[in-house]
């Protein structure tokens, strides 16, 4: 079984740091706990868009006055690409913006008032080494869904599960909405879950996104996550029981 997996909401986390001028707040908020970091010091993971908020301190509002919605975002490093949100995107404020970083290094994202410099952030990335998967495990007959650890993780048959893949750099997580192909190992063990939206006489509305599994029959099974853009995968182990 193989399915793909993208990031979704679990603790927030926010991720807040100055530019270098003071200006501007540029903030990204993640779907897990980076505990301790500013923006200008997390790591980012290479080869997915990344959004980030922008405002204004008071500082920056002196600088700005009552047009920070003219203010734009750009990058002269080849290797990022920064795509910036405009009015058309409905922003009374500072617009965000994305990033993309296609290599490892640090760059610069500046953001610009016309042609004057308002602010600039220096943004770190780098490939992942390891997708780590969260598992949320919901027990036949529960109503809530417990996020589980460890090397092996002990569920009963019919237990519904899903995953939240989480990118690794050295043992620490980093910042990254990824995608992840979820593979299980044997793949009759566990069956797709459906959500169901709405059911009607003219018939059933569905999705499989979020994604999550049911253990169907008892022993080992293994659940691999591999980064679709970065080529890692990091597998997680289960012992299904009766």
């Amino acid at each position: 079984m193989l399915f793909l997996l993208s990031l979704f909401a679990c603790k927030n986390d926010i991720l807040l740091s100055s530019g270098e001028l003071g200006n501007i707040n540029y903030t990204i908020v993640t779907g897990y706990q980076i505990d301790g970091l500013s923006l200008n010091e997390a790591k980012l993971a290479v080869g997915y868009p990344q959004t980030i908020e922008a405002s204004l301190t008071l500082r920056g509002w002196k600088v700005v006055g009552d047009e920070p919605f003219l203010v734009y975002h750009s990058s002269a490093d080849e290797s990022m690409n920064v795509d910036s949100e405009s009015l058309l995107d409905g922003d009374i404020g500072v617009p965000g913006f994305s990033v993309q970083a296609d290599t490892a290094g640090s760059f610069m994202v500046e953001s610009y008032l016309q042609d004057e410099l308002v602010d600039q952030i220096a943004l770190n990335f780098v490939v992942p080494d390891a997708i780590s998967v969260l598992s949320w495990i919901r027990e036949p007959g529960a109503e809530e869904f417990i996020a589980t650890e460890g090397e092996t993780i002990n569920v009963k048959v019919g237990s519904q599960a899903a995953f939240i893949p989480i990118p690794e750099y050295k043992g620490d997580r980093i910042v990254g909405s990824v995608e992840a192909d979820i593979s299980i190992e044997p793949p009759e063990a566990a069956v797709l879950g459906y959500n169901i939206d709405e059911v009607s006489e003219s018939g059933v509305e569905a999705s499989s996104n979020p994604a999550s599994i049911y253990f169907v029959q008892p022993g080992a099974v293994q659940v691999c996550a591999t980064d679709t853009i970065n080529a890692v995968t990091t597998c997680q182990d289960f012992v299904v029981s009766e």
